[in-house]
């Protein structure tokens, strides 16, 4: 029997954390070396959640597969109570011909044994559109009761604020900003009753190479966001900006919790 985990992060207390795309092969074996550096940060921060998002095959691979031998090693090394493991799934702005491919993804998901089976769903690009809202309410209503004894986690990510605020209703946590570290500011997030910082998170890349404190300080202590990442890693070019951790993981994630007075 698979007795549920308080995705919630239970043991966190802290209210805000981290959202990490570990878009990283794990090396297989029992060190897990391509997740080492997280792993340790992880563990160094108990109090401080982390969410973070695991994509094998840019989603979970071969419908009714199981996960590849490296996940079912490491994904266990990865679980801490202050952990949610999500995997990710495309959907391909709600596009009508994709839409039977998104729900097989997160069958595949839910499938995999319970050792190393996701707490829930990080759906990927996500429209936001008021036209789209039915579709993806049944995505999510398709994911939750599949994970976690039926509470599973969603996140969404539109990567922008999505138009309809009705989104931010039917997930746990919303990518309310996705952009390159030069690109973003505060002001740019919509922050109030129907759009709450509670939920939403931000992540950015091609970041610099120590924390950028003050803007940790502005989103975690006084917006109050739930998630924030930002990676020296690069999408310059279209290159993928989450094949890497942060040059210096551990000052980044001690600067989030740093901004809650921890």
């Amino acid at each position: 029997m698979h007795i549920a985990r308080a995705v919630t992060t239970a043991a966190a207390t802290l209210s805000s954390g981290v959202l990490i795309p570990l878009y990283i092969d794990p090396v297989g074996g029992p060190d897990c070396s391509g997740w080492r550096p997280l792993l340790d940060t992880i563990a160094a921060h108990p109090n401080l959640p982390f969410w973070t998002i695991i994509n094998p095959d840019s989603g979970p691979g071969k419908h009714g597969s199981q996960a590849p031998a490296e996940y079912q090693q490491c994904i266990p090394v990865l679980r801490a109570p202050n952990v949610v493991v999500l995997g990710y799934v495309p959907t391909f702005e709600g596009a009508a011909g994709k839409q039977n491919g998104v729900t097989q993804d997160v069958d595949t998901y839910a499938g995999w044994d319970a050792a190393y089976r996701p707490d829930g769903i990080f759906f990927d690009q996500v429209s936001g559109e008021s036209a789209d809202f039915a579709t993806y309410e049944g995505f999510v209503a398709h994911a939750r009761p599949l994970f976690n004894g039926g509470s599973g986690f969603i996140s969404l990510n539109p990567g922008t604020a999505p138009d309809d605020t009705a989104y931010y209703g039917i997930a746990d946590l919303v990518l309310s900003a996705e952009n390159f570290f030069d690109q973003f500011s505060p002001s740019q997030l919509s922050l109030g009753s129907s759009t709450p910082p509670s939920k939403q998170a931000v992540v950015l890349t091609d970041g610099p190479s120590s924390p950028p404190t003050s803007l940790i300080n502005q989103l975690i202590a006084t917006d109050h966001i739930k998630a924030f990442y930002v990676t020296t890693d690069s999408q310059a070019g279209g290159a993928n900006p989450y094949d890497d951790l942060p040059t210096d993981l551990a000052s980044y994630i001690a600067a989030v919790q740093a901004a809650q007075g921890a």
